[in-house]
């Protein structure tokens, strides 16, 4: 892929701001302190395993039309990209007349990017300062659905490797005060990690601050060169079963906010309407799949096909939450805004009115397709 000089030069400024990760509601000061030590015993997955065990099943084949609209998307093998993967494999795009491929990308600040050249489509990632700035500077990027939103326990929760519980040097948040903790990348993650530290009365200053992709802080921890993370799932509940790694904090004050969104460049949005709002009713029909039966088989063998995670693993760990009509609360991306300018991150003053970069037709017109079929 080739990135379009100016805008790149453009990009690279806003996202030395920070980039595209995951958000939560509030600032941490009214935050429940809490000193009580983790149990370092056994893994605390979010669902127990079922009596019998979940096989793969046959993903049905299906054919994309001739004349099918191309689009390009951006992921990560996480599993907040679930709605994507099973809306392709299911052949909701298909039918909806789009050619849908995947391109894995390595950051949200990188979708970002791709996506306001156009060199992508569609993005998936949390709404962050590199987002935000880009905006401000003119950049040509929509939000047309929600992401996914986070319960209660987290899918990201504040881990910390078995042995340093074991050793009783990290046994709580209180004890993470100077210690060497990461966050995948810069940016909106940052403001999640905030709130992990809350709840132990501490801050993100009171941390030294690193940035290692999911995957890297995994070995970071276990190895004992980085103190704690932030682990998405199903990473998170992975390590735990290895024996490697321990949630520290899992319940933390983000519940019902929204932590990601799906946008799109707004030059295609605008040329591709139809085709723009068929891809969002593809993504919300995936949505309410995995919210009414998480763990369908033919649902848990897509995602492992694009995650290669255990089918297995991916039931145990702790699911994220979808909204069911593309809703997006716009009062979480003021949020948002807000603590992205505290910490200086923005390169503008005050806040941009999240209604101006929604394109509300687009979600509207999807909802209207799901409604005919």
């Amino acid at each position: 892929m080739t990135l379009r000089n100016l805008s790149r030069r453009s990009l690279i400024n806003v996202a030395a701001a920070g980039s595209l990760a995951t958000l939560l509601p509030g600032r941490l000061a009214s935050a429940a302190q809490d000193a009580t030590p983790v149990s370092c015993e056994s893994p605390v997955a979010a669902n127990a395993s079922p009596a019998t065990a979940i096989e793969p099943v046959e993903i049905p084949p299906f054919e994309v039309p001739e004349g099918a609209i191309k689009v390009n998307m951006g992921t990560l093998p996480i599993s907040i990209y679930a709605p994507i993967y099973l809306a392709y494999e299911k052949g909701y795009y298909a039918k909806n007349g789009l050619d849908v491929s995947t391109t894995g990308i390595n950051s949200g600040t990188d979708i970002a990017v791709l996506t306001a050249t156009n060199d992508l489509q569609v993005g998936l990632s949390g709404i962050g300062p590199a987002f935000w700035n880009g905006i401000d500077a003119g950049l040509p990027l929509k939000i047309i659905a929600p992401g996914h939103e986070e319960g209660n326990p987290v899918a990201s929760p504040l881990m910390i490797a078995k042995k340093a519980c074991d050793e009783g040097t990290i046994t709580s948040v209180a004890d993470l005060k100077g210690k060497r903790v990461s966050v995948n990348a810069p940016g909106a993650t940052e403001y999640w990690l905030d709130a992990a530290l809350g709840t132990g009365g501490l801050t993100i200053g009171d941390v030294d601050l690193q940035y290692l992709t999911f995957p890297d802080a995994v070995t970071a921890l276990d190895s004992g060169a980085l103190d704690a993370a932030i682990i998405g799932e199903p990473l998170a509940t992975q390590a735990e079963q290895q024996g490697l790694l321990i949630r520290l904090a899992s319940n933390f004050p983000v519940e019902g906010m929204q932590v990601t969104a799906v946008y799109a460049n707004a030059d295609w949005v605008e040329e591709n309407p139809e085709a723009a709002s068929g891809f969002v009713a593809g993504y919300i029909r995936a949505c309410r799949d995995l919210m009414e039966a998480p763990n369908d088989p033919l649902n848990l063998t897509i995602i492992n096909k694009y995650t290669d995670v255990p089918i297995q693993l991916i039931a145990d760990s702790v699911k994220p939450v979808y909204q069911l009509n593309g809703e997006i609360h716009l009062d979480n991306l003021v949020t948002l805004q807000e603590f992205f300018a505290d910490r200086d991150l923005m390169d503008f003053d005050g806040t941009i009115d999240p209604a101006t970069v929604i394109d509300q037709q687009v979600i509207d017109n999807a909802l209207t397709l799901l409604d005919g079929e």
